[in-house]
Parts: C-alpha cells; structure tokens; sequence
C-alpha cells in the first residue's frame, strides 16, 4: 500500500492583527512565587503556612490521595510580562523553578533522586505488572496544576476554579463533595494521551482505599536535580533542588504558553515518597514557603524565565518574518521569509508558521511514519503548540476531503513503554487514525496553521 505522499505538507500563511506590547525580550531572572500553598486534607486554616512537603500515601490508611502532600505555586506575571498576545507568540527558551529544602539543620533527612522512576516500581511486590527499581529513592516532580470545583462571587456569578483565581486561602476540598478524596480542589496535573490535564494524584493505582483500575505513566513537566548529591545522598536544610521545564514535549511548552498569555503560572510539586508518618524521623523533603519569616529571600520558591514575545506586525527588514522571531532563533535579521537558514530545503517562512525551531531540523514538522492494520490507518507527526492542524486524504490524487482539528492523540515512548527512547524524557509525538480505509490505497497530507 502506498500510504503517503511526504512532498505534501502544506502550510498557510496566517494574517493577525496588529498588536502593541512593551519590552519584548523576557528575562525574569529570580522572581518569587506570589502564591505558595500546602494541599494537604489537614492543611485548611491557615493556608500560609511557612513550609510545605510533599510526600506519598501508600496501602488502605483512608481516603487519601498516593500523592497525598502536594505543593502548590503560582506566579501573577501580568506586571512583568506582558499578557494577552497570543499564546503562540510567546516563545521561551527556559522555564526554572527553585526549591529550597527546610528542617533541621542538624538532621537531614530527604534522600535525593534525580531519576524518575516507572510508574510499576510503585506496584505492591505481589502485583504482575510490578517491576523492581534499580533506585529505591524517589525524585521531586514538577507538574502543571489542575483545578475543580467553584466559587460564588459577589454578583452571584457561579466560577470555576482556575489557576487565575485561586487565592492563597482557596479550599482544599471541593464544597460539593465533601471530603471525599477525589475532591482535591487544587491537584497535579499532566497531559494524558488525548492532550487533556489529568489529576495524576492517584497514577500509581492507589488511591488510599481501593486499588485504581487503571493505573498510568506520567510525563512531568520537571524532576528536581542538584549536581551536588548523588543518589541516596542526604540533602541538608539550605540545599536547593531546580526543576527545568521540559520545554520539548509540546504541550508543556503550550502550558507555559498559555499561562504567560493569561499572565498566570501556577505549577504542582509533587512525589511519591513513601512517608514514614509513624516512625520517628520524617524522610519526606519539606520546603520552604514565602512566609516563612527565617528564610531569605532567594530561599522562597523562584521562577525563572527566558524567551520573547512576538510582534507579528514587526518586520523592520520587510523581508516576511517578524523581526522578533528572527532574533531570538537568529540574534540577527538576516533570516528572509523564503530561504532555509541551515540549507535543510524547508523555508524559515513554512518554520515559523508551523512553529518549529528553525535551527534544527530535527524539529521539522514531517510525517513520522504511516501504519496501516485491516481498515485503519495511524499516522504519526511531530507537532508544535498553538497549531491548528488538518488532515486530508484522496483515494486517487484527484479527490480529497479534508477534517481541520481532528481529533488527535498524543504518545511517547516513555508514556507507551514501547520503541527505543523508553526512558524520561522522550519525544512527544502526535497520533491520528483513520478509521475508515476500505480501498487498497490511500493518500495523506498533513497541514498546519
């Protein structure tokens, strides 16, 4: 079967609206954390407290959540970057968030890990599926946040919770659900094969009563590491833990996309360290808060960000491509909208429509494979944020018929445990199927926008 034609991946030029923003570059280098908030059942009033751990609760001890002690931050970035101009208009080059370890200063008690480990290692022994872990300490994972349940307002207006207006005391528990523990206001949050933010709180299969069904690996959107420790070592009250966005995978890079367009970031520290609650010294990390009075400032939770934000109707040197794009790939304007700066044949103009990284082409927006089983076909591309892609298909190169905005899935091999890169991070790929082939062939073209 010849399933497709590579020469047909077409783009489309967009026309946007002239827009007018300041200072275009962003360099937050530093930049505390405007919300800091324990999630913990037993963490309700008062909601500043001046550290916060995060830890795991295994076996049948009541309706609590695997990950049961999670760490909430935000950042209210509408005063140092500016808001509200498209989220793919933001590009960034790096996203790192600073934790700093509390507790006594004579007693260190959190054992590092700079590995994620797979999800089955946290399977009971006597499970099938279980898998031993070559590292029996658990690493500090950075996720998005999620939010469910509402608030009133003064107007009587009914408003779901969102990362743009959860304050600091917000609920811990959903009103409506009670306590029960799936009703964790604020929870971690990472992007599940249909490109969605799940509550990962319980992926592990345990959810403190009853064994989840169907447990599930997670990509998160960071691991905390310090090149100070090796793994197993003790990390003392003052150390540091940095957790560098995984700006590769696609829908991370959108989440930060889209929080900076909406001038908030709020993210999840979360593990599923195995908390010791009753046997004298505690093994879980505690950090510190931005209320906590004997902590310096550079100890509270830190942000630090760099890219730009695109002027799309800024183009000095009139030669198709916004100055501002070509200057944060280029540091020049020397690009032009119809040439391919590294000779790769695909021009800067198609690279910036379909928001791949003109530098490396690698990151080219291509097919990656076609497979065909009875009458299904899966086609599998590389994709960027804030796109909007169409799928088109011809039985004879005459006729076509085109879905926009199907209905896509997105993998790994991490997140599939299949193919040679089964290890954190991996690529993430897009994925569609074509449910519907009864001829002996069919051709593909993929478009973005």
């Amino acid at each position: 079967m010849r399933s497709l034609l590579p020469g047909i991946v077409n783009c489309a030029l967009l026309v946007w609206g002239a827009v007018s923003i300041h200072a275009q570059p962003i360099n937050l280098p530093a930049a505390p954390a405007t919300l800091a908030r324990w999630m913990y059942p037993f963490n309700l009033e008062p909601a500043n407290r001046d550290s916060a751990s995060t830890f795991a609760a295994f076996g049948n001890i009541g309706s609590f959540d695997t990950r049961d002690g999670q760490y909430l931050i935000g950042w209210n970035l509408s005063n140092s970057i500016p808001p509200w101009q498209g989220a793919r208009n933001y590009l960034i080059s790096r996203v790192r968030v600073t934790l700093t370890i509390n507790g006594d200063p004579n007693q260190p008690y959190y054992a590092y890990s700079g590995t994620l480990r797979d999800y089955r290692t946290y399977f009971p022994t006597n499970d099938p599926r279980y898998l031993p872990s070559a590292d029996p300490n658990c690493a500090i994972e950075l996720y998005g946040a999620g939010f469910r349940g509402a608030f009133t307002n003064a107007s009587g207006t009914v408003i779901p919770y969102a990362a743009t207006n959860f304050p600091q005391a917000g609920p811990f528990f959903v009103k409506s659900g009670g306590g029960d523990y799936t009703n964790r206001v604020a929870y971690a949050a990472c992007y599940d094969t249909n490109g969605v933010l799940v509550d990962v709180s319980d992926n592990v299969g345990d959810n403190g009563t009853n064994e989840v069904a169907n447990p599930f690996e997670v990509a998160p959107f960071a691991i905390g590491k310090n090149a100070d420790y090796t793994p197993g070592e003790l990390m003392p009250e003052a150390s540091t833990l940095t957790f560098d966005l995984n700006l590769d995978d696609p829908l991370i890079y959108g989440y930060v996309q889209q929080s900076l367009n909406q001038g908030n970031l709020s993210l999840m520290a979360s593990s599923l360290v195995n908390a010791n609650y009753f046997s004298g010294t505690p093994n879980w990390p505690d950090f510190y808060t931005i209320f906590n009075v004997l902590a310096d400032p550079d100890q509270y939770p830190l942000l630090q960000i760099e890219g730009t934000v695109v002027r799309t109707n800024l183009d000095a040197d009139a030669d198709g491509l916004p100055d501002d794009w070509e200057q944060f790939y280029f540091n020049a304007l020397s690009a032009g909208a119809t040439n391919s700066a590294i000779g790769d044949g695909v021009s800067n103009a198609a690279k910036y429509i379909a928001g791949t990284n003109p530098t490396n082409t690698a990151a080219n927006f291509k097919v990656l494979s076609v497979q065909r089983q009875a009458a299904v076909t899966e086609i599998r591309f590389n994709f960027a944020p804030s796109r909007q892609y169409m799928i088109g298909w011809s039985d004879d190169l005459q006729h076509w018929q085109t879905i926009t905005n199907p209905a896509l899935n997105y993998s790994s091999a991490w997140l599939a445990k299949t193919g040679t890169n089964v290890s954190y991070p991996a690529p993430v790929y897009a994925v569609w199927h074509d449910t519907n082939v009864l001829g002996l062939q069919r051709f593909y073209r993929v478009n973005v926008r």
